[in-house]
């Protein structure tokens, strides 16, 4: 009785975990979805809103500049371009990677351009990973954040992943001890 007892609270415990977790299993697309996700000087890159947009709305679109984490940049916006959102709720747009993209030069170091969609119904950021050279901007954390790689699990949650999967191991074995000496 107590063996069926600790595996429904290991199941029961799992599932509650993957249904309240912050960490997916799978990395969801952002919207608006940035394609390429990189590239450097010259290069082209479309911003694409996929859902939730409100056809027929004006979608304002505008560009910053950062070297740290680009889904919380608080500004400055230094570009600003608008497209209308279609029937099917998208919409696109596309942009040049260049010196004249800012009021200043790109330069050579690797950084975030931060796209904010936003609308009268609904806003979305996203970033471009400026990466000349190849050479990635610094902060792993903000390109899971942006969809590459898996997500991380907090020290919390594994923490207590670990706590549940111990005790239902010991209530196991408890369990079959109790067993062997009846």
């Amino acid at each position: 009785m107590v063996k069926w007892i600790a595996l429904a609270c290991a199941v029961a415990c799992a599932v509650a975990y993957a249904l309240s977790s912050g960490t997916a299993f799978a990395q969801q697309r952002r919207d608006p979805l940035i394609v390429p996700q990189e590239g450097g000087n010259g290069s082209l890159f479309q911003i694409v809103g996929q859902y939730g947009w409100t056809p027929g709305e004006t979608v304002t679109i505008r560009l910053g500049w950062t070297a740290v984490d680009p889904l919380h940049y608080a500004g400055p916006l230094y570009h600003e371009r608008t497209a209308t959102v279609l029937r099917d709720g998208t919409w696109s747009f596309p942009i040049a990677v260049n010196d004249a993209l800012f009021p200043f030069p790109l330069g050579s170091e690797p950084k975030f351009i931060v796209v904010e969609a936003s609308s009268a119904s609904k806003t979305a950021i996203n970033a471009f990973i400026y990466a000349p050279g190849g050479r990635l901007p610094a902060g792993p954390d903000a390109i899971a954040l942006l969809g590459f790689g898996p997500p991380r699990a907090s020290s919390l949650a594994l923490l207590v992943a670990a706590l549940f999967l111990g005790a239902t191991g010991g209530l196991i074995v408890v369990s079959g001890a109790g067993q062997r000496t009846a």
